[in-house]
Parts: C-alpha cells; sequence; structure tokens
C-alpha cells in the first residue's frame, strides 16, 4: 500500500470548520473517518470523542449542530449517550468520555485501525495499539477477544470492513476468535446486524464479505433462521455477488433499477429465503426488504422462465410486479449466459401493461359469467384471467366469457 499520509489530517477543512464550530473544545476525532482519510478514501461518518459528560456536551453539539442547520439529539442511556447530529452529506457523534479515560476508551474499540486519535485542531496522532502500522499493512486486527464478545456485532463488522476495504487482510488470531464466537452472533441486536449487513452487501467489494460471512461461520448465526441457510448455494455463487457491484453484469440497466435490493436478494438466497416479515427486525427500509425477499424467492423459478415460452416471460413479469427488476438482476449475475436481454426489453417496452393490464371484465361481470359470490373463488377467477390475458389466451370481453366458462368447467 502508498505510505499513509499524515499531513491529510492537518489539511482537512471539514475537521477544522467542524472543531471551531464546536467552541474549540479539547476534541479528538478517531474510527471511521479518522481512518478512511488516512487511507485517501472518503467518508460521510464522523466520530468526535469530548472529555466530561455527555451533558456537558450539550453546548457544543448544539453549536454545530446550529451551524450546520440541523438538531443534535441526544441518544443511548447512561454512561453510553451520545449526541448525533444528522445532515445530507455527514452523520456526525459526539462521544463524552465521562469516567472513562482515553486509555480504556481506545483499549474498548473494535480493531486497531479504528482505535487511532487525532487531537484536534493539528493533532497529534495518538496511536497506542499498532492501529498506524496496521492501516499501513493492510490487516486488520481486533483490539482485544473480550471486545468481540461484548459486543458480537463486532463479528460481522470484520466481514464488512474486509469487503469495504480492498487490499485488507484478516489477521489470523483475530480470525480465530471470530469464528469460536460466532455462535453469539444470535444474540446480536437484529437492528444493529442488519445495518453492518446491509454496509457489507453494498460495498464495492461484497463478494469478499459475503466470502468471509461464510469462511467465518457466521453466515448462519445472522440469519434469520438459521436452519435455512444454504452454504453450499453462497459457496458456488461467489462470482454472482461481484457481479452484482456491475463487474461484468450482463444487464447493468436492470441492476441499476434494482439498487441495493439485488445484493440483499443475494444474501436472502444464501439464506433460504425467508419471507420478508422475517428479516423485519434488521431495520432495512420496508421496500427495499420486502423486494430483496421477493426476489429470492423467485430466484429458481427466474432461472426456469428465461429458457421458456414467451408467453410464460409475460406472466412472469405479471406476478413479479414491480420486484422484476431486482429478480432479473438477480438472476442475470447468477448465470450470466443465459439470454437476458430481451425479457429486459419486454419489461421496458411493455411491464406496465403487464403488471396492471386494463382488466377485460370488471369483477361483478366474472362474478355473472360465473355465477359466483365474492368470496376465493371469484378472486382466483380475476387472477387466472389476468394471467390467460397477459399470455395472449383472451383478447376481447367475448373471449374473457368463454375462458372463464372453460376454466370453471375444468375443475377451477
Amino acid at each position: 500500500m502508498p505510505r499513509l499520509d499524515i499531513s491529510r489530517l492537518e489539511r482537512d477543512l471539514l475537521l477544522k470548520g467542524v472543531w471551531e464550530s464546536l467552541g474549540a473544545p479539547r476534541c479528538l476525532v478517531t474510527g471511521g473517518y479518522l481512518r478512511d482519510r488516512l487511507l485517501g478514501r472518503a467518508t460521510t461518518d464522523l466520530d468526535l470523542v469530548l472529555p466530561g459528560t455527555a451533558d456537558e456536551a450539550r453546548g457544543p453539539a448544539q453549536r454545530l449542530a446550529a451551524r450546520l442547520d440541523a438538531s443534535a439529539h441526544l441518544l443511548g442511556r447512561g454512561e453510553n449517550r451520545v449526541w448525533r447530529i444528522d445532515t445530507s452529506e455527514i452523520k456526525i457523534e459526539l462521544w463524552p468520555l465521562g469516567k472513562l479515560d482515553l486509555e480504556r476508551d481506545i483499549r474498548r474499540r473494535d480493531f486497531s485501525i479504528n482505535a487511532l486519535m487525532w487531537s484536534l485542531p493539528a493533532g497529534p496522532l495518538d496511536d497506542r495499539v499498532g492501529g498506524l502500522a496496521d492501516l499501513q499493512d493492510g490487516v486488520l486486527r481486533a483490539v482485544a477477544r473480550r471486545n468481540l464478545v461484548e459486543d458480537p456485532v463486532r463479528l460481522v463488522r470484520a466481514a464488512r470492513f474486509l469487503a469495504q476495504l480492498s487490499g485488507f487482510r484478516l489477521e489470523a488470531r483475530t480470525a480465530a476468535w471470530v469464528r469460536s464466537l460466532a455462535p453469539r452472533l444470535r444474540r446480536a441486536p437484529r437492528e444493529r446486524l442488519g445495518q453492518e449487513l446491509l454496509r457489507l452487501a453494498t460495498a464495492a467489494e461484497a463478494d469478499r464479505g459475503f466470502r468471509a460471512l461464510l469462511e467465518l461461520g457466521l453466515l448462519a448465526p445472522a440469519a434469520p433462521e438459521p436452519r435455512r441457510c444454504d452454504p453450499a448455494w453462497l459457496d458456488r455463487h461467489l462470482e454472482a455477488a461481484a457481479r452484482l457491484k456491475r463487474r461484468a453484469h450482463p444487464l447493468p440497466a436492470a441492476l441499476r433499477a434494482a439498487g441495493d435490493a439485488a445484493p440483499l436478494a443475494f444474501l436472502a438466497r444464501a439464506w433460504g429465503s425467508p419471507h420478508a416479515d422475517a428479516v423485519a427486525s434488521y431495520a432495512w427500509p420496508r421496500s427495499l426488504r420486502h423486494h430483496a425477499a421477493r426476489a429470492a424467492s423467485l430466484l429458481d423459478e427466474t432461472l426456469v422462465v428465461a429458457d421458456g415460452p414467451a408467453a410464460d416471460r409475460r406472466a412472469f413479469i405479471h406476478r413479479a410486479g414491480s420486484v422484476f427488476p431486482t429478480a432479473l438482476a438477480l438472476a442475470a449475475a447468477v448465470a450470466p449466459a443465459r439470454e437476458w436481454s430481451r425479457w429486459w426489453r419486454l419489461w421496458r417496452e411493455h411491464g406496465e401493461e403487464l403488471v396492471l393490464p386494463a382488466p377485460l371484465l370488471s369483477g361483478d361481470e366474472v362474478a355473472a359469467a360465473l355465477d359466483v359470490s365474492p368470496g376465493p373463488v371469484l378472486g382466483r377467477a380475476v387472477d387466472a384471467l389476468a394471467d390467460a390475458q397477459v399470455r395472449g389466451r383472451v383478447r376481447t370481453r367475448r373471449g374473457a366469457v368463454r375462458w372463464l366458462r372453460r376454466w370453471a368447467r375444468d375443475g377451477l
């Protein structure tokens, strides 16, 4: 790796501006912002450490928030309270040391590369656990085993950093700790775990993160239903995870339309395609988790229908609805040699009319044609007629009545 340039921190105008807006207190930068700036990576998370209590940090937090035209929110309980300020450009957290001294604060952190401290406004850099050397050498090393024990979410964070930090490797002893502690992940808060997994799945080298989940024994403990996990499937399709980051994906337009739902669908398939409700506690946006779960459940059918008649492809679009781009992006990543472009063209040109075809008959007219009352039978009839319509089997109102009566005679 290129030599780290500590002078980047001295020239960082954002850090200087934030420090001045706080009222120029004694203050240190730590965590991801420091790590990423030293690596020359863009970052939007800034963690600051201030001496004193959360109440004493109220004034600086509110001054900074006012400068940023934002609000300062106090989160957490007791000695773990933190001030958070969110804007569209950056998320800032102010961590009061409270009763901790700086040594204990550094020693309780997850990985050495996140345990560096930079005193504002101009340094020096405080490196008590070898984080700078690990950053230079591309090594991910836990500060202490007990830190992983106390917060099992950090186990998945190890895999997430491998997905985000190109060229980094997990130190052997840390890897052994993670493997031995993997079962503890089942008791980790699902909301925080979900955020780590989302960041892993959407990272530039998500395939490395997924491989780490597999090799470190984290896939099942992180899942909502561990017994349904399919590690063999994940092992076979790790190259698909790389394609989902636009590396040689056969349908870039579909991948763009799918967005973050596509890599999450990949993870959901490795988990055995749980229902969207099963991952509600992971706190992913509702639409995102529904698209991911539905696309994962449709994967096998998507692969079959891809080689089938055009009528089946039209009917699949009708059933998949708005999830279709995610389902297609996932399937194309898994089987890139198939012919996918014609199906995508069908979606672009006729997707809306296939998902919501103009009904040939109203619900009342379907009921009258079959002499049935509102209920499950009528619902099935309406759905069956829509399917026949998008397949091209029915094109007129009269034809729809005839088709419905044949459908009823054949046993509903």
